[in-house]
């Protein structure tokens, strides 16, 4: 039998709907997904790709490249979005990989709670946040999943002008919480 251990921060967000990760990087990092059930495979990073040579023939695998520390546009976010809308209708796992499993990957994952879990956006980037510490990572990151949130409900998405992002570079913002109802129902975390 081939070795098998997680990529970097490999986490279910709903398990067996979707897990966030860094890119599987080697053989043992793909045998590990595809032990998990993963069947299609998102990277946000073009940077670093997975290690496609090691990839079943039924693995899929769709590249949506949005640079590190950047956030996805709506447009990013509704391809990534029906994907996972289709994983969820073919009940198969969807995995989504930036170079670490947290930026990128967690503003994907937070989309995702908002979109199929009806949560509001400050709970749905804490509970990722909760998963795992220093997801989302920028400011330019949280406003994209506040962004999803008013664009799937129809409304005009809020625009954060240049000069507050010039005072609120250093700034330390203070985290909402949620309780624990709305986390322990839906996350996973994967027990190693």
């Amino acid at each position: 039998m081939s070795e098998s251990y997680a990529p970097w921060n490999f986490k279910w967000v709903v398990k067996g709907e979707l897990a966030i990760m860094g890119y599987p990087k080697n053989e043992a990092n793909v045998n590990y997904i595809v032990d998990k059930g993963i069947c299609h495979l998102v990277s946000l990073s073009p940077e670093k790709q997975p290690a496609f040579e090691y990839f079943p023939n039924q693995m899929r695998w769709t590249p949506i490249d949005v640079l590190e520390f950047t956030a996805p546009t709506l447009g990013q976010i509704n391809a990534f979005m029906n994907i996972a809308k289709t994983g969820l209708f073919n009940k198969e796992a969807v995995g989504v990989h930036c170079r670490l499993g947290k930026g990128r990957s967690g503003v994907m994952a937070a989309c995702f709670l908002v979109r199929f879990y009806d949560q509001r956006p400050e709970v749905a980037t804490t509970n990722i946040r909760l998963l795992n510490p220093g997801a989302i990572e920028t400011m330019a990151q949280e406003r994209a999943v506040h962004a999803y949130y008013d664009y799937i409900r129809g409304e005009e998405p809020v625009q954060i002008n240049e000069e507050f992002e010039k005072l609120s570079r250093g700034k330390t913002f203070v985290q909402p919480t949620c309780n624990e109802e709305e986390t322990r129902d839906w996350i996973y975390a994967e027990e190693m």
